[in-house]
């Protein structure tokens, strides 16, 4: 079977599954509480005609003729022409509303296929129930689709039609068995007449019938929709009839979407449409949310309910979203997943904008700068009070410990409120980690390692200055070695000023002088500067900085450098000028063994006789020339030579034979007396050998001890280059004494040159030692620097007339007096500041007296908000109760006059019930309960305004700690002042203006706090009269109570037996109405029975007579009863009248008293009212 589609055809209605046909299928559910709830269904079409399109309609741009049969076998043709929409000809598709006048319908072009209905809904609805009633020739095929994106997408919901598996090959034909899966209907034929009304209703829930899931789960996959779909696909069947043909076309006659706004299942009715609202609808698309959801839709939580996730409602569970635990001090929270798995999925709520200084996920923290209030709680708003620790020196940005209230100071901060600098550090900082930065004084220049705290300032050593006290005084500077400052010394005349380099002492010297104090000649100069200096003669390159020796002139060479010029590689240095690098280490091999060799030779002995002509011997130039042999075989047997080294001794000792020989043949061929030519020369050549063997054994020998090979030929080479290099030095030298002898002469000149300037310069010291005698004159400075009243001049070199300058003992300059002088106004500077510190203090002890009374006033604020609301708990509680007994009361009363109103009630249950209402008597007179009332009603209207009251006290709080806050900011903003010594002398007239202002803002806040307690204790005595007053009614109305409930137990026994007398009543009419007949039977029998006795019929007279005897007493008997009852009623009737009368004017009293007693509840609504909105 299938359901969900319900398919009308003219007087017949065709359903599968035989349900009977339904216009909305809505889950209509009012009751919220106990699950999901929905609103009523209705017309979404209503108020939305102009969201309706078509894509087809017939005349729109000119008449057209439609061709439909008529009776048996003929037919009629009608024009449509919509170009007037309000034509009897147009049919548009709005003429499609339930609303539309009759005979209205709309109607496609001919033969035009598919054609699309559409309507647009802007907002998400809840679709319950479509019905389309069509006019003429039934569409064979057509499809319903939605769309939640408002047009962008369209799902199929459904497809009918007659031949699903032609229309739409591949779409199910079975009831879905999945919510995702749609499926065709097939559409019943329409009969013989396929242009009498057919109408089709859709309903989506019903389509899931066989879907095991919940009604809520339909209702959210299937049901929403923002836009509505009819796509005619097929055009239907038509029947032939000879000559014209039938028209094709889609006509529909009514069209209604049953549906309602789409709340999820968390309310139960759409809002009604604004007041000024453009478009009159029936549905409105806002929802009236409940389950504290929020949105149009309900489609979120609300802003403070989101500590769970959003869910929509189901039956039997409302999935209300949960507040967020936010203390009282947040209007608004959201949903964090990550939250909600790490609480166990209990939990997910994060507080947004939280108030009253509060900060965390659940606004259970103090904000930073503020701590737990201890004489409050974290719900209330004043929770959290300002904290006195300083936001910079604590670690947590002002916040003070929860549990103890104090401060949490950072490392390098101190005192009770961590404000201020441990000793030994500076510079108190929020962005500092640590709070402070260390002192840096130097340890040569400052007097100790303690700072100012403040500025960070070191106390320095005379002639030291800076903040770390590392840097030198003007005039001074300070050697690498030195401790000290040392004076620059700069020579007065030479130098541009007396300041130096810092690090070198180097002065600023005048063109023409140098070195450091400007007493020398100028760099790469030398001599004497008054006389005239000299360029020195020297090569840069291998020249120290200085050039040469500012007095001699003599050049400073480089390491390693040397010769006059310092233009040459010295000993040891085997590279070319001016590079001049260390010599390899075969080097100093050679030259360890060249000092072997000069330790041998000086070994040899004796020495060589002197030569020939010399006064020498002839005869001994043999044994010296054995001995030079000699010596040269101990050299060559004491060290071992290259090749090339070894060749040359061997030619010395072959040189050496040779002369031997020669001398042998002197010896043999002269005379004694005889002395050989040469013979000298070749012995002063062997000298000079001798001698040069002597310099490179050294050479070698030095080489030799920090050798590390044994190939010394290079070295050798090396050694013999230097030799030459060194001789050729010396010939420069030699060369250079003309040089020399200039230099002197140069010399001479300038000693001349000076001897003619430096009388004129000493003339001109002179004449400014003159002119210092005169000027400048330094009283105008010493009344700028330390105010002097001096009149005479005062020079560097005459000052007389009194001090410079005012001795110490000075008094200082008066308070409104104008300072002359830095002096004097440091002097009043510090004097003022002292008195700002005193003043400061006092103000700190005012401001925490002002801190404490306004948490006072707050507290005070707080418990008149609970009386407030204690007292309107109670007046709501008195209002309810009183309501409750006048409603009573009026029921009571009015069954009273209706009791004794009723014809029917018996006069003898009135009697009881009036002498009951007689003998009653109130709890209180009625003139006590009106004087109660009226106190009541004096007491209300006399009643402080407790929302003004505290409405005004916020604005004055508010002001309090504003100018508390300000207070305290000028404080820090003053004590701030005095770290600046420069800025607080500059603005120290207006930091005692910022003081004076600071102090009368601070008075003003503690009037405004005095002044709100006032208020508010005068408030808090004016509500415990109301309190009373209000207690004593609810006393005197409670005994009221028993009364009229015994007044209800009388009228309802005065009922019940009024009752049982009708009844009896009833009965004893009935009774008489028999025992009429039966007397109009007697009296027949009685006629008959004396007829009989005339005529004799044979009855005794005794008999007879004893029997009429006793009817007549009976009779008699019953009638005095009768005529009695009738008189003692009517005796009964006037006093119950008059006690009717009596009971009617009662309650006429009782009704003024009702109306009062309501005119006061009305008063005592408005005020509890009043006292319950107060938020304050």
């Amino acid at each position: 079977m299938v359901k969900g589609v319900v398919v009308k055809g003219g007087a017949l209605t065709h359903t599968v599954s035989h349900l009977p046909a339904i216009t909305a299928a809505s889950p209509f559910q009012d009751d919220c509480s106990r699950g999901a709830c929905y609103p009523p269904s209705d017309d979404l079409l209503l108020g939305r005609a102009r969201q309706l399109q078509a894509s087809s309609t017939c005349g729109l741009t000119g008449s057209e003729v439609f061709c439909t049969p008529y009776q048996q076998r003929a037919m009629k043709c009608c024009p449509c022409d919509s170009r007037n929409p309000n034509s009897q000809l147009a049919h548009t598709v709005q003429d499609v509303l339930s609303t539309s006048r009759p005979d209205r319908w709309w109607q496609s072009r001919k033969g035009e296929s598919p054609v699309t209905l559409q309507l647009d809904l802007n907002n998400l609805f809840q679709l319950d129930n479509l019905m389309l009633m069509f006019k003429g020739p039934r569409p064979s095929a057509l499809v319903i689709e939605r769309t939640l994106d408002n047009g962008r997408t369209w799902q199929p919901a459904l497809y009918l039609a007659t031949d699903c598996e032609q229309a739409f090959p591949g779409v199910p034909t079975r009831t879905p068995l999945t919510l995702d899966q749609t499926y065709c209907y097939t559409l019943p034929p329409t009969g013989t007449n396929p242009y009498q009304d057919h109408t089709i209703e859709f309903s989506p829930l019903r389509q899931y019938a066989y879907v095991q899931a919940p009604n809520s789960q339909k209702i959210e996959d299937v049901s929403g929709l923002t836009g509505l779909r009819v796509r005619l696909t097929e055009l239907g069947d038509v029947p032939r009839l000879p000559g014209r043909a039938l028209s094709k076309f889609y006509a529909l006659k009514e069209m209604r979407v049953i549906g309602s706004c789409m709340c999820h299942g968390h309310a139960n009715r759409c809002l009604p449409e604004e007041y000024n609202s453009p478009l009159s609808t029936n549905v409105n698309p806002r929802c009236d949310c409940q389950h504290n959801t929020a949105g149009v839709n309900c489609e979120r939580c609300a802003d403070l309910y989101n500590d769970l996730p959003w869910r929509p409602a189901e039956e039997g569970n409302t999935h209300t979203c949960k507040r967020c635990e936010c203390n009282n001090h947040a209007q608004r929270c959201r949903f964090d997943q990550a939250v909600y798995e790490a609480s166990g999925w209990r939990s997910g709520g994060v507080c947004e904008g939280c108030m009253h200084h509060t900060t965390g996920p659940k606004c259970d923290q103090c904000a930073p700068g503020y701590q737990p209030n201890p004489r409050s709680q974290m719900d209330r708003p004043d929770a959290c009070i300002r904290c006195i620790c300083s936001a910079e020196g604590t670690v947590d940005g002002g916040r003070c410990d929860d549990s103890t209230g104090f401060c949490q100071c950072k490392v390098n901060v101190e005192g009770p409120r961590c404000d201020r600098c441990k000793r030994g550090y500076y510079g108190l900082s929020s962005s500092n980690a640590l709070g402070c930065t260390k002192c840096s004084c130097s340890p040569d220049g400052s007097v100790s390692d303690v700072c100012d705290p403040v500025t960070g300032q070191c106390p320095c050593h005379p002639h030291f200055h800076g903040l770390s006290c590392d840097m030198c005084a003007k005039g001074y500077w300070k050697p690498s070695l030195s401790e000290r400052c040392e004076p620059c010394g700069c020579d007065p005349t030479r130098s541009k000023s007396d300041t130096c380099d810092q690090l070198t002492g180097q002065c600023q010297c005048r063109p023409g002088f140098g070195g450091r104090t400007c007493t020398e000649c100028p760099d790469n100069t030398y001599g004497d500067p008054l006389i005239g200096c000299q360029p020195c003669q020297c090569d840069a390159e291998g020249t120290l900085p200085d050039f040469c020796d500012k007095q001699t002139g003599v050049c400073l060479c480089r390491p390693g450098i040397t010769g006059t010029r310092c233009d040459s590689c010295g000993q040891n240095r085997c590279d070319s000028f001016p590079a001049c690098e260390l010599c390899p280490s075969c080097f100093f091999t050679l030259d360890v063994q060249r000092q072997n060799l000069s330790l041998a030779l000086e070994r040899l002995s004796p020495r060589f006789p002197t030569r020939p002509g010399a006064g020498g011997d002839l005869g001994a130039l043999g044994p010296r020339i054995l001995v030079l042999e000699a010596g040269l075989k101990q050299i060559q047997d004491s060290i071992s030579l290259p090749p090339k080294t070894a060749g040359q001794i061997e030619d010395a000792l072959s040189l050496l034979d040779k002369l031997r020989d020669q001398m042998n043949q002197v010896d043999n061929g002269l005379s004694p007396l005889t002395r050989t030519p040469g013979v000298d020369s070749e012995l002063d050549r062997l000298q000079a050998l001798l001698d040069s063997l002597i310099l490179k054994y050294k050479a070698k020998k030095d080489g030799l001890e920090n050798s590390i090979t044994s190939n010394n030929a290079g070295a050798f080479t090396a050694i013999k280059n230097a030799y030459n290099k060194s001789t050729d030095a010396a010939d420069k030298v030699n060369s250079s004494r003309d040089t020399v002898k200039e230099s002197a002469n140069i010399r001479e000149e300038t000693t001349d040159i000076q001897d003619q300037v430096q009388p004129e310069n000493i003339r001109d010291l002179d004449k400014l030692n003159r002119s210092m005698a005169s000027r400048p004159d330094l009283t105008p400075v010493a009344k700028q620097v330390c105010g002097s009243v001096r009149s005479k001049p005062c020079t560097p070199l005459q000052c007389e007339g009194g001090d410079l300058c005012p001795p110490k003992g000075t008094p200082p300059c008066e308070k409104g007096v104008k300072c002359i002088g830095a002096l004097p106004l440091s002097e009043r500077a510090n004097t003022d500041a002292k008195d700002v510190k005193d003043r400061l203090d006092k103000l700190s002890g005012k401001i925490t007296e002002a801190a404490e009374k306004l948490q006072k006033t707050q507290e005070t604020t707080n418990q008149l908000r609970q009386s407030t609301e204690k007292l309107s708990s109670k007046m709501k509680q008195a209002r309810d109760e009183l309501q409750d007994d006048l409603k009573e009361t009026g029921d009571v009363v009015k069954a009273l006059k209706d009791f004794l109103s009723d014809p029917s009630s018996n006069l003898t249950h009135i009697q009881e019930v009036s002498d009951w209402v007689l003998k009653a008597k109130l709890p209180l007179s009625l003139a006590a309960l009106k004087r109660k009332l009226e106190e009541l009603k004096d007491l209300a209207a006399d009643l402080p305004n407790s929302t003004a009251v505290l409405k005004d006290a916020e604005p004055q709080l508010d002001i309090a700690r504003t100018l508390l806050k300000e207070a305290q900011d000028a404080r820090d903003k003053a004590v701030g002042v005095k770290a600046d010594v420069d800025g607080f002398i500059a603005g120290l007239q207006s930091a005692d203006g910022l003081l004076s202002d600071l102090e009368e803002k601070l008075q003003n806040s503690m009037d405004l706090i005095d002044n709100l307690n006032n208020n508010l204790t005068q408030a808090k005595d004016q509500l415990s009269p109301a309190e009373k007053a209000l207690d004593d009614i609810s006393t005197l109305i409670k005994p009221m109570k028993p009364s009229l409930n015994d007044l209800k137990d009388v009228l309802q026994n005065a009922n019940k037996q009024a009752q049982d007398a009708q009844e009896t009543a009833d009965k004893a009419e009935d009774e008489a109405a028999a025992a009429k007949e039966d007397l109009l039977t007697l009296e027949k029998k009685l006629d008959r029975l004396k007829a009989e006795g005339t005529t004799g019929s044979g009855v005794e007279p005794g008999q007879l007579g004893d029997r009429l005897t006793k009817l007549q007493q009976d009779a008699g008997a019953l009638a005095n009863t009768t005529d009695n009852m009738m008189k003692a009623l009517e005796g009964k009737a006037d006093s119950l009248r008059g006690l009717q009368d009596e009971i009617l004017q009662k309650s006429t009293k009782l009704e003024g008293l009702d109306a009062k007693l309501k005119d006061l509840l009305a008063k005592l609504r408005k005020k509890a009212n009043d006292l319950s909105t107060c938020q304050g």
